[in-house]
């Protein structure tokens, strides 16, 4: 009775039977996913959740982490990336302080210094001390390139892997986890080889 979980972004939240999150299930003789990724959300989403999970003693044996681009905002319930389109029913002061945010406060060195040191922090003093094996991979890769060192590490952007060689700027060319079918049995392949 083996479980997987998935903590990151959309490039991890498809449960489609197709998502490399379903075929890196099966390659890895795991009998369920207990999490998917939360598309749009931020890495202090996913510290809150893990830590959570490590307070109750519920963090799967295997967890896979996507670790999304440093200027999204964290916010509990609410997506909060530059760009981000007004959802209904949501207070439009939200939106209001959001593009505020972006025009008079937002600074990229401290956003990409802190995301840095956020990752790092956790990569070393909590992932290293999990029971669960660790796999480390960048849906988006940093401008400033650094290593994590706790588990396996993927160092290559989904992202830009999802573009393939015919789409050169935007997203990527598929629909499951922005990849193709082939790109995801491509993926789920390279994370299965890295990790063995």
């Amino acid at each position: 009775m083996k479980s997987i979980g998935f903590f990151g972004d959309s490039f991890c939240a498809s449960n489609q039977p197709e998502s490399w999150c379903n075929i890196l299930q099966e390659q890895l003789g795991a009998n369920r996913i207990r999490w998917f990724g939360n598309p749009g959300k931020s890495i202090w989403s996913v510290f809150f959740h893990y830590n959570k999970l490590i307070e109750q003693n519920a963090v799967p044996d295997i967890s896979i982490f996507c670790w999304t681009e440093p200027h999204r905002l964290y916010h509990p319930e609410h997506i909060l990336s530059i760009g981000t389109q007004p959802l209904e029913g949501v207070d439009p002061n939200i939106y209001k302080a959001l593009d505020d945010y972006w025009k008079y406060l937002h600074n990229i060195d401290k956003s990409e210094l802190s995301y840095e040191y956020a990752l790092k922090h956790y990569d070393q003093n909590i992932l290293s001390k999990v029971t669960s094996e660790v796999v480390q991979m960048w849906s988006f890769k940093p401008e400033n390139s650094f290593k994590l060192t706790t588990g396996t590490f993927i160092d290559e952007s989904m992202f830009e892997f999802s573009k393939g060689a015919e789409v050169k700027d935007g997203w990527g060319i598929g629909t499951i986890n922005h990849m193709t079918v082939e790109q995801n049995q491509q993926w789920a392949d390279k994370v299965y080889s890295s990790m063995h």
